[in-house]
């Protein structure tokens, strides 16, 4: 009866175990030197075969596929790219905010370029993302994103 008892217990465990595993999370993530002076650190939820890499311009890919492309700018920039998309008629605004203390404007561009640019808070660096795929593409990729700056 003792050892009955002794089996369910352990196997009852291992169910638990497993179901647990099923909720793991990955992720990726690489500082990089700006010219701005600032270092930036990037980090990507890899969860589901997404995938970061570590040259610049920095790609976002799934099944070894391209989705969405970064380069760096300096501060500066992110206000000149904020007031071009608000004045060019073949831009069109989905979506602003703050997102993780960082500003960021996300537009579409004739209605097949996806683009998204990020103010880095408290840094002078800012990043444009870039995404041919479509709107959702270029949305989850940047909802996978973190961009912080090192101190």
């Amino acid at each position: 009866m003792k050892r009955t008892i002794s089996v369910m217990l352990a196997v009852l465990c291992l169910i638990s175990c497993f179901a647990g595993c099923s909720n793991v999370k990955t992720s990726k993530s690489f500082t990089f030197n700006v010219e701005t002076g600032d270092k930036i650190s990037i980090e990507l939820d890899t969860t589901d075969g997404y995938d970061l890499s570590s040259n610049v311009p920095f790609e976002v890919s799934s099944d070894r596929k391209t989705l969405s492309q970064g380069i760096f700018i300096e501060a500066s920039q992110y206000e000149e790219y904020v007031s071009v998309v608000n004045s060019d008629e073949n831009a069109t605004v989905i979506d602003s905010g703050t997102k993780d203390s960082n500003k960021y404007i996300f537009w579409s561009y004739n209605g097949s370029e996806y683009n998204i640019a990020v103010l880095i808070g408290n840094s002078n660096t800012g990043i444009i993302l870039g995404n041919a795929v479509s709107e959702e593409s270029a949305k989850e990729c940047f909802d996978r994103l973190t961009f912080s700056v090192e101190k």
